[in-house]
């Protein structure tokens, strides 16, 4: 054990003396984690600027005009004239996201019984205003249908109570769990830190061996270890874990409550997994120094094995959804399995139990990354010792 806390310290020594490991290690979680956590701090965008072209022009479509700009996520800028204008109108008014277009003869095809119908243009090159834009016309329009069609059944003579119930016969009540407001603050920002706090870790462990050549040392380390590659991986190893379960405390404990994302109940019992994901990017990082002798081209490995890690992971895109291969690529990021594990433990705040798979492809990820470093690593013991 003492020669383990040894290789430790010496990490310890070794990692401040780098500039490199300072800023993984303070600038990222302390600067970059409350930067990006600034970008998302409305949570939503609140309102959407748009255009209203009205061809109608009858006290009818007024209402129409008047229920749009009544709407809290939409901001009306501009009433345009001509529906010409459109065809060029988001390219010389790329702040408008969207225009709702009421056609000619509007009113009076309704109140001859004829079904009519409003265009609403969306600037979809952002699919979170097109989304947007078409739930607050499915609204409006939803709301002017039921008013007209409870207007006609009043007129008919039949009770007002009665008229509601004809008009909305079903309701649709929808009850979103885990993030009821659609924050995208609550959304994001976990994932952004957890995914960063594995490239920090990774990074840092993927210099851990091949660093000792550039300068010398492998030899000095060897000594110190007895010629055991279990005590050599296991001081490596200790030095980067407890960097990277700093960070992860400084995430959970610092940087979410201070830019308002509510905590989980599971917080707590769940540091078990950040602690197994923390020590299989360890793991991974020492493996593939061990295997790369040059700095550069090992953080190239590392780099080109970390930075798809978000988008495989199924955080912004659904993994059933990809190709095979890229479902299938998906798997071999340990980020992938820690995501589902954070989401059912500590968002959707399940029992243990619901994490054994997730646990178990951790667990296979530090197995393998530890064969194939003590191969490594007794290769290495042979040249040192020669």
């Amino acid at each position: 054990m003492k020669k383990v806390l040894n290789i430790s310290i010496r990490e310890f020594e070794r990692l401040g003396m780098r500039s490199s490991a300072w800023v993984l290690i303070l600038f990222i979680p302390l600067f970059i984690f409350l930067y990006l956590g600034s970008i998302y701090e409305e949570g939503s965008v609140q309102h959407v600027p748009v255009a209203i072209l009205d061809d109608d022009k009858s006290p009818f479509s007024q209402q129409v005009i008047d229920n749009i700009e009544a709407s809290p996520k939409l901001d009306v800028k501009e009433i345009l004239d001509s529906q010409n204008e459109l065809q060029t109108y988001f390219v010389s008014h790329p702040d408008i996201k969207g225009v709702y277009y009421i056609p000619k003869n509007f009113s009076k095809n309704i109140f001859r019984g004829k079904q009519e119908k409003i265009v609403v243009y969306t600037n979809s090159s952002n699919i979170i205003y097109g989304n947007l834009l078409y739930k607050e016309a499915a609204t409006f329009i939803n709301t002017l249908s039921a008013k007209i069609i409870l207007n006609a059944l009043t007129v008919k003579g039949i009770p007002y109570e009665k008229a509601i119930k004809m008009v909305m016969p079903v309701k649709t009540q929808t009850r979103p769990l885990y993030n009821p407001h659609y924050n995208y603050l609550y959304y994001l920002i976990p994932g952004l830190t957890t995914v960063l706090l594995q490239m920090i870790v990774f990074f840092l462990a993927t210099r851990s061996i091949n660093s000792e050549y550039a300068s010398n040392s492998f030899k000095e380390l060897y000594q110190i270890s007895g010629g055991s590659t279990l005590k050599l991986l296991f001081g490596k190893m200790l030095a980067y874990t407890v960097i990277g379960m700093l960070i992860a405390v400084l995430i959970f404990a610092l940087i979410h409550p201070i830019l308002g994302i509510p905590s989980s109940t599971n917080t707590i019992p769940f540091l078990w997994i950040i602690l197994l994901f923390v020590i299989t990017n360890c793991s991974l990082g020492i493996m593939i120094s061990i295997l790369f002798k040059d700095q550069a081209i090992a953080m190239d490995m590392a780099f080109v094995y970390n930075s798809p890690a978000f988008v495989f992971s199924g955080f912004t895109f659904p993994i059933i959804a990809m190709p095979a291969f890229n479902s299938w690529y998906a798997n071999l990021i340990p980020y992938t399995h820690f995501l589902k594990a954070y989401i059912k433990g500590m968002e959707m705040e399940t029992s243990f139990s619901f994490l054994i798979p997730q646990v178990i492809a951790l667990l296979v990820f530090i197995l393998v990354a530890y064969i194939i470093s003590v191969i490594g690593l007794q290769f290495h013991f042979k040249k040192a010792v020669q």
